[in-house]
């Protein structure tokens, strides 16, 4: 019935989400081994009106019309939504028009390097950036990012978005054996975290089929010897 909105669908993180596509599949930033939407058909960092933004407010205003019980829109999907240059304008336009419900962004956060992109993600509720990598070659490996990223920009990104963001940072970070496991890597990202302070740090391994076989899943008890490796509050 829909073209740009899927679900709502029950969250483990944000209860009722109705998601938003604001990209086709699967146009992102990046091109992460795990990724369970599959591989990266146009890898970019260039920003545009990927999906037009009367058609997703037409989507949106068709389905808020039966006046449905959800607890978060979520900008997620396909993709990257940072890369849509109209973000700003949809979560205004939800913020103005249904201010009972929270919004919240799935990002690679990627993009957060720009003052721009840090800018127009202000109004949302939550932020649910990732950050799998703290050395450039790790980056490489695990997430395969478009050319003109660098891992030190991505993280300097996430720190300042600390400083100027009022809302709520759920880091998300990605482990995988022989990928981003390794003592030295941990160190490093835990170095970083600390610097970004996120409200929350979700762990997260391999649950479902990724871009390429043959990945390995860390097992609870490693993911739980990695929380207790970082302690961190």
């Amino acid at each position: 019935m829909y073209k740009y909105l899927f679900g709502p669908v029950p969250s483990r993180r944000l209860g009722i989400s109705l998601g938003i596509d604001l990209v086709p599949k699967k146009v992102c930033s990046l091109n992460c081994v795990y990724c369970e939407v599959g591989k990266t058909t146009k890898l970019t960092i260039d920003r545009m009106e990927y999906i037009k933004y009367d058609k997703i407010i037409g989507e949106l205003n068709q389905f808020m019309s039966s006046k449905p019980n959800i607890d978060y829109i979520t900008f997620s999907g396909s993709g990257e939504p940072t890369l849509n240059s109209r973000i700003r304008e949809v979560l205004t336009y939800i913020k103005q028009n249904h201010p009972e419900v929270k919004t919240a962004i799935l990002t690679s956060g990627a993009l957060l390097s720009s003052p721009q992109v840090r800018s127009e993600l202000l109004d949302a509720d939550v932020i649910l950036p990732s950050l799998d990598a703290a050395t450039q070659s790790v980056f490489n490996k695990i997430n395969r990012p478009s050319i003109n990223l660098n891992i030190d920009s991505y993280i300097d990104g996430l720190i300042d978005f600390r400083k100027e963001y009022k809302g709520e940072i759920w880091l998300e970070v990605f482990l995988l054996e022989d990928y981003n496991d390794s003592h030295d890597e941990l160190e490093l990202i835990k170095e970083a975290i600390l610097k970004i302070k996120p409200n929350i740090i979700q762990l997260n391994t391999l649950d479902r089929p990724g871009a390429i076989d043959g990945l390995k899943a860390l097992t609870k008890e490693e993911l739980q010897r990695v929380k207790d490796f970082w302690n961190i509050p």
